[in-house]
């Protein structure tokens, strides 16, 4: 459980949920999500480099999309490809000791570490003043994966939600950041094996239309950036290894995996149920400015052309 050294004003709470029309349960939460950030960035590392990447990157970072995010993903970039089990292990622990510093509480049963520390999450506890909606989950998810970028990270800085009420400075001043473009095209990749694996085992994985929503308003910019192919094509290559993936799909053309997500996301009502689910509980802007369900979907129909051609 999180005993924050730092500690935000209820009333701040208050005022910033009124002001942005949402509930101060997820004020409460952005500022401790951004706390954890804040201790994390300070951690440095020679041999590692890491950059902060997925939905909460596109919204508290790089402001492209308006919508609350409760995980928190860096990429562990290591120039050095060989660099030991011991030295990805150090840096978990430096990880771990920086948020401890910060005032959370480490639970090490809430610890997963896998492939020789090339990927470890922690679902990190924090206290809360205001009753939480089923809606949030009672943990702040942090997940660090090992793996090479395509494009240059970029330098952005985090402010939360309160502190952008206050108009004082961003609790994280400078943070390495995916491109933006680069996001785009690991979350359109993500859905298409997801999708594919979850259809086989006849499940649905609720928290996916996040990735419809995210691709709808980076459409733009993935579509006139000349390397999308390319981007899209290198993380295909990774996903088709992934555990979770079958020998079938593997084997299938990329063509082939796009025409199946198309047809689901088509045929399927679930997805769009979610998705209007998930857009009423989460998105923070402004009416009019919300993609829909079909727009979601038509801007991933736009990618695919770019992407199979």
């Amino acid at each position: 459980m999180s005993t924050m050294k730092e500690s935000a004003n209820k009333q701040l709470f208050e005022l910033a949920a009124r002001q942005m029309g949402i509930s101060e349960s997820f004020v409460e939460k952005d500022w401790h999500v951004t706390q954890a950030l804040k201790a994390i960035s300070n951690v440095r590392q020679k041999n590692f480099q890491l950059v902060f990447s997925g939905g909460t990157a596109l919204s508290k970072a790089h402001k492209l999309i308006q919508r609350f995010s409760e995980d928190i993903d860096f990429i562990i970039v290591a120039p050095d490809e060989t660099q030991s089990r011991k030295a990805r292990s150090k840096l978990k622990h430096d990880v771990f000791n920086a948020l401890s510093e910060a005032g959370f509480t480490i639970d090490e049963n809430q610890v997963v570490a896998k492939n020789e520390n090339r990927f470890f999450s922690i679902e990190l506890e924090y206290h809360t003043i205001f009753e939480r909606p089923h809606s949030l989950r009672p943990h702040i998810q942090i997940e660090m994966t090992v793996k090479s970028l395509q494009l240059p990270p970029v330098e952005r800085c985090v402010s939360s939600f309160v502190n952008e009420l206050k108009k004082t400075e961003p609790e994280v001043a400078e943070i390495y950041c995916m491109d933006p473009v680069e996001n785009a095209a690991d979350k359109l990749s993500a859905i298409v094996w997801r999708i594919f694996d979850q259809t086989q085992r006849g499940e649905i994985d609720r928290s996916l239309v996040r990735h419809f929503y995210d691709l709808a308003l980076l459409k733009e910019a993935a579509l006139n950036h000349s390397n999308f192919k390319k981007l899209v094509a290198c993380n295909m290559e990774q996903d088709k290894d992934r555990p979770a993936a079958s020998d079938h799909f593997s084997k299938l053309a990329i063509s082939d995996r796009f025409n199946f997500l198309l047809n689901t996301l088509e045929k399927d009502d679930t997805y769009q149920k979610e998705y209007d689910l998930f857009i009423k509980g989460f998105s923070y802007a402004k009416t009019g400015m919300i993609p829909n369900y079909q727009t979601a979907v038509d801007a991933i129909k736009a990618m695919v052309p770019f992407v199979v051609t």
